[in-house]
């Protein structure tokens, strides 16, 4: 075996342990949509998630149309792209994901991830952030998971994925947040703590993130 395929090999072999993970999953979070998803339970916000496949344009184009009809059983999609790269091609999927108070979807849903907003029960952080903030897989990731497996082994998504949150104070709200492993303004922090006075975006990926679900911890008012 020449080394080309010894190479494709490994990387094919890397891609089926880690799973189908986006770039990276951009949401844009307003402060008013967190208040309506504290008081009424639930509510959505945009985002946008970028996935490189490898691959020349006519498979990867088959291999969308053939996932499409899945993605869009689990999600609720406003725009799906596909486009050249210097690494195979880009699918670009622009949609709505849930923001729920508590612990389940609502009836009627199945999104595979969702952003849950929880009541903070660590006492040393509960007085001065009340609040979690986590994107995490849903009851229905298994089904979306298994439904990708039986098409394509190797495209089979991964549960923890890399995030941004870009929060909006649009309402005039005092929103500060508490989070470790974060990226901000292109600088890195160990621990970060900050308000959200205007507009503020978190970054969240790799590292501990390949393997732990994304999450922060907030106070609003």
């Amino acid at each position: 075996m020449n080394n080309l395929l010894k190479g494709l090999f490994f990387y094919c072999f890397l891609v089926m342990l880690m799973g189908c993970k986006a770039e990276i999953i951009e949401t844009k979070i307003k402060t008013e949509k967190l208040k309506i998803a504290i008081s009424q339970k639930f509510t959505t916000i945009p985002f946008k998630a970028k996935i490189t496949l490898m691959g020349d344009e006519k498979d990867t184009r088959q291999q969308v149309e053939t996932f499409q009809n899945i993605i869009e059983k689990y999600i609720e999609i406003e725009d799906l792209e596909i486009s050249k790269s210097m690494m195979g091609m880009d699918l670009v999927i622009e949609g709505n994901m849930p923001l729920v108070f508590g612990d389940k979807l609502p009836k009627g849903r199945q999104d595979p991830w969702a952003l849950f907003v929880k009541k903070n029960k660590r006492k040393v952080l509960a007085t001065q952030f009340p609040f979690v903030l986590t994107l995490r897989p849903t009851r229905s990731f298994g089904g979306f998971k298994n439904e990708f497996s039986e098409k394509n082994i190797l495209l089979v998504p991964d549960p923890y994925q890399p995030i941004v949150f870009k929060f909006r104070n649009n309402d005039g709200s005092i929103l500060k947040i508490f989070s470790g492993g974060v990226e901000v303004a292109g600088k890195h922090f160990a621990i970060f703590e900050g308000s959200a006075d205007k507009r503020l975006s978190i970054r969240m990926k790799g590292g501990v993130y390949d393997h732990v679900n994304p999450l922060l911890f907030f106070r609003l008012e």
